[in-house]
């Protein structure tokens, strides 16, 4: 992971044409604890969205889909496990963050297998992914220790 770190460093933030102003990436860090609040929120009607849009289907779960289940419950265990650290603006915040986007991708990747066979959340994971990617790496200098 720390060759992708790199590399994605060297591409959100010298490579990529579109970058934050430092005013803007100050907010950010600042804020980011409350952000991430915000993503917790939301995340569970999301989940019980997907759970409700497969028994209208007449689905049934199978394996990948309590995988998909375990996975998006590890996110946001990372997510609010990064809260404290997110408020002093360690760097311990931000690393827990940077696995949750890869977590994110993991999700997308399982429920391609699950039982709605659809590449719609990998698809859609994959492009949310890169954009969480995005903003922290925008916001990587601003956390320390």
């Amino acid at each position: 992971m720390i060759f992708l770190e790199s590399a994605f460093n060297k591409l959100f933030t010298r490579t990529f044409p579109a970058q934050f102003p430092d005013w803007f990436r100050t907010i950010i860090a600042n804020w980011a604890w409350v952000i991430i609040i915000g993503v917790i929120v939301v995340q569970p009607p999301i989940d019980v969205g997907y759970w409700d849009d497969m028994h209208a289907s007449r689905l049934s779960p199978d394996l990948f889909s309590y995988v998909a289940l375990l996975v998006t419950a590890s996110v946001m265990a990372l997510q609010i496990s990064a809260i404290p650290f997110l408020m002093k603006r360690r760097r311990a915040g931000w690393i827990l963050l940077y696995i949750s986007a890869f977590l994110v991708l993991l999700y997308g990747i399982v429920r391609l297998f699950s039982t709605e066979e659809s590449s719609g959340p990998l698809f859609g994971m994959t492009f949310l992914s890169l954009i969480f990617l995005y903003v922290l790496f925008q916001v990587r200098s601003h956390f320390k220790g």
